[in-house]
């Protein structure tokens, strides 16, 4: 352990840190994700984390990325600073192997095959479910490392609303306002916000724009309809130059006049009822796009040995998805599930490189849970995916779960296969494509238990993983330009350990300590995979010595990660990123509590890397130094 490491720890245990959304928290979470239907954690054999609204307000997480480093299993690797590109990876499983929902409509790009995250706003979200594992029976294509599902907040009670007006370091203002509240059968709830900051570089600079809304009617034999729009606006400077130089240095080479600016839509229509007690359905309807402008003018002091020296591009991309649910509750203990989707993508590309695109997807599922005594739950299930280009897919998956009342433990499994579908890029980008390019496809189980102790103020989770991905699309090297080409060649396994645990010390005083372990193996090069380090650890304690004062600190340990630089002539070859330790404190002070109209006025703060470490979470792209952000939050 390095001297930086210590220090952090001693940091976490004299500050007062952080509560943190683990495996088991002090209610039973009811989830819908794993199932599309609402079911108790301790039901599910799956590993399941949720994070709730609460915690993205107490501890002020600026983006979703940072509200999701610190569950188990997941890697998150922002590239740079404040509004830059931002991935997620699970259990080894790459950013285009992890499924990403809002609201249970997807959000990953059908040309990247991924989400950004920094597109998301952290606003107006009742809960995040985070499912690890392999999900394809469920959500088909590219739910192999697991299912992110983004849940937006239902309004509730009479009108209530908030503003909130931060400012920190880095020139950055972050400004928050948000409404809800319930009329008869009706709810509502919406939210608009604005980030912006101006990084560390020249040319570093971001904004953001977002607008949340969600409304609901409650209708009798208990069927509700529900809609949900979110929206978001933004500009990125992109400072970091790619020189030709690769791996990309570690002090960046600074482009001047670099960006990309993005909008983006989610729209999520449903209706739920339940006609008969033993029939319960439900129809969704959702739409997702992205307009992304990518711009690079030649850069001064450079000259150009490979024209065209300007890549402006626009890309417009578009999915647009039905299902149809129908839960059969033949008795207490058993719940038969069969569902129908279509969905239908497409792309267009403008500038550099010109194409257009589109394929569409239908597919049919079967689940069937069971619950015997209130103790041991069973399920499993199987879909068939058909798609317009690759063809037909078929994936399985099964899991029990066991409750031993008496002494607070749960032993839980789950096994399961998966795919990822080519993405348009995969299957038309000029040059580089290949449209007879295979899914890549998975095996991976995982085995846990949970335990309670001293009256269930100790929980504890560990939980033992394994996948095994094939047919992994990978560039080989060719004598003839564009000099690759997409390949199914690549095999790879990953396999580790994740543990969770939690104690309230006192009544005020909670303490977390998170570890996960991954081995990883890229089997075609025998080389880890890039940029998954072996062990990672999650630290904190909450604390609230007041009724008005609450306080917290966060430790983030990440060990090196293989950065993978092949070359044709050596496809082995690579560097390490190295390691870092982040320590993130801050708290809430309320200033007034319940005056005339005002419901609370609050200090909060949060202050991410407080020892001022020099690291990258992606080789080439420096992270932010200590970055403090105070502000007042105002409660009617």
């Amino acid at each position: 352990m390095t001297a930086r490491t210590g220090t952090a720890l001693l940091l976490a245990l004299l500050v007062a840190p952080a509560a943190w959304g683990q495996d088991v928290s002090r209610l039973e979470p009811v989830v819908v994700t794993a199932t599309k239907l609402e079911t108790p954690a301790g039901e599910l054999g799956a590993a399941v984390t949720v994070i709730t609204g609460e915690e993205l307000e107490t501890y002020h997480y600026p983006t979703v990325a940072e509200a999701l480093r610190r569950v188990p299993g997941v890697e998150i690797r922002r590239s740079g600073s404040l509004g830059k590109t931002t991935s997620i990876s699970i259990r080894g499983a790459r950013p285009n192997q992890v499924q990403v929902l809002v609201d249970g409509v997807r959000v990953k790009s059908p040309t990247l095959g991924e989400v950004d995250l920094s597109d998301l706003s952290p606003d107006l979200i009742e809960r995040i479910e985070v499912i690890r594992g392999a999900q394809s029976t469920v959500y088909g294509a590219d739910a192999i490392g697991g299912v992110v599902n983004i849940i937006t907040r239902r309004g509730r009670g009479p009108l209530s609303a908030t503003l909130h007006q931060e400012a920190g370091t880095y020139d950055t203002l972050r400004s928050v306002a948000t409404a809800s509240g319930a009329l008869d059968i009706f709810d509502y709830a919406l939210s608009a916000s604005h980030l912006e900051s101006n990084g560390q570089f020249v040319n570093d600079g971001m904004w953001q724009n977002a607008l949340n809304l969600r409304l609901g009617a409650s209708l009798p034999r208990d069927t509700r309809l529900s809609l949900a729009f979110r929206y978001s606006d933004g500009e990125t400077d992109l400072p970091v130059k790619f020189t030709g130089v690769t791996p990309l240095p570690i002090q960046p080479v600074i482009d001047e006049n670099n960006e990309n600016q993005s909008e983006t839509t989610v729209l999520s229509l449903s209706a739920r009822s339940r006609p008969l007690p033993w029939w319960e359905t439900e129809v969704r309807f959702g739409r997702y796009t992205n307009d992304s402008r990518f711009i690079d003018l030649p850069d001064p002091g450079f000259p150009c040995d490979f024209p065209p020296c300007e890549f402006p591009s626009f890309i417009q991309v578009e999915r647009r998805e039905a299902e149809w649910l129908n839960h059969l509750h033949v008795a207490r203990w058993s719940t038969s599930t069969v569902g129908l989707e279509y969905r239908d993508e497409e792309g267009e590309a403008e500038g550099a490189f010109e194409f257009a695109a589109k394929s569409h997807t239908r597919s049919v599922f079967f689940q069937q849970a069971f619950r015997f005594f209130d103790r041991l739950f069973v399920s499993g299930g199987v879909r068939v995916e058909d798609n317009s280009v690759f063809g037909t897919e078929t994936t399985g998956s099964g899991s029990v779960a066991y409750v031993v009342k008496a002494t607070g433990t749960r032993l839980r499994g789950s096994a399961g296969s998966g795919f990822r579908a080519p993405t348009i890029n995969n299957l038309f980008f000029p040059g580089f494509s290949d449209p007879t390019l295979e899914p890549e496809r998975s095996l991976s189980w995982d085995a846990g238990v949970d335990q309670r102790l001293w009256n269930g103020r100790i929980r504890l989770g560990l939980t033992y993983f394994y996948t095994r991905f094939t047919d992994l699309i990978a560039f080989r090297f060719i004598p003839t330009a564009p000099f690759v080409e997409g390949v199914n060649i690549g095999r790879a396994r990953a396999e580790g350990i994740e543990l969770a645990s939690e104690v309230d010390l006192t009544d005020t005083l909670t303490a977390s300590l998170g570890y996960t372990y991954t081995e990883s193996e890229d089997l075609t090069i025998d080389r880890p995979l890039p940029r998954e380090p072996r062990h990672r650890w999650n630290i904190g304690l909450t604390w609230q010595p007041t009724r008005r004062l609450s306080l917290f600190t966060q430790v983030h340990v990440v060990t090196r990660q293989f950065e993978s630089a092949a070359t044709a002539a050596d496809p082995r070859a690579g560097v390490y990123n190295t390691g870092h330790t982040r320590v993130d404190v801050g708290g809430t002070y309320r200033l007034v509590n319940r005056y005339g109209f005002l419901q609370g006025l609050d200090v909060t703060a949060r202050i991410d890397n407080l020892l001022d470490e020099e690291y990258a979470e992606v080789r080439g792209f420096p992270a932010l130094g200590l970055h403090a952000l105070v502000g007042l939050r105002a409660s009617f």
